[in-house]
């Protein structure tokens, strides 16, 4: 009797563990598909965040691109502070030397994304507005302008700091002759994933 209850209690102790083996393997299975479920939820609203950045970023571009257009037709120059002649649009706007090209390459590498910016997960476009002087130098840099209403101030002043910080320009012409010359750059705070 003793050898039938030892022999019936291994039988039920293997059923057991049977039956929890492929439980065990099923939940890690269902773990697996929702850490890969969660994984593909973040990167989709990773996606979904960078369009939106882009979206608001091309839709700022053009309503700035319209208004200054507006502006030219009004009036072509104004004065500054101290009675210089700027020209909100001169008949060749002023480069970055080397081109788009060499200026994203300059934003790209002395551009810091402020720490408390990135900790608080904060993206946005900062619009920088500036003067190109005659010789090329960079002056009166403002940041007018962001896509987004919650921007942290850093991000405007690391934009200010950098564009402050650009090396002189090829100035904006008026009939062959250089001239001071208003400019905006967009500068976009996006966080890698």
């Amino acid at each position: 009797m003793k050898k039938n209850s030892l022999l019936l209690m291994l039988v039920f102790a293997f059923v057991l563990l049977q039956s929890c083996g492929p439980k065990a393997e099923d939940n890690s299975a269902a773990t697996e598909m929702d850490a890969a479920s969660a994984q593909a939820k973040v990167q989709e609203d990773r996606a979904n965040k960078v369009a939106k950045i882009e979206a608001a970023r091309a839709e700022k571009l053009e309503q700035r691109r319209l208004a200054a257009i507006e502006k030219a037709k009004t009036t072509l120059t104004y004065k500054d502070a101290s009675g210089k002649v700027i020209y909100n649009k001169a008949e060749v706007n002023p480069t970055y030397v080397g081109g788009n090209k060499e200026m994203m390459a300059y934003l790209r590498d002395n551009l810091i994304y402020p720490e408390l910016a990135q900790k608080n997960g904060v993206e946005g476009t900062v619009f920088v507005d500036f003067i190109v002087g005659a010789k090329g130098v960079i002056r009166e840099v403002v940041a007018t302008d962001v896509t987004n209403d919650e921007m942290d101030q850093s991000l405007k002043a690391e934009a200010i700091r950098v564009v402050t910080a650009m090396p002189n320009w090829v100035a904006g012409t008026q009939h062959g002759k250089a001239v001071d010359t208003s400019f905006s750059v967009p500068i976009t705070f996006q966080l890698s994933n």
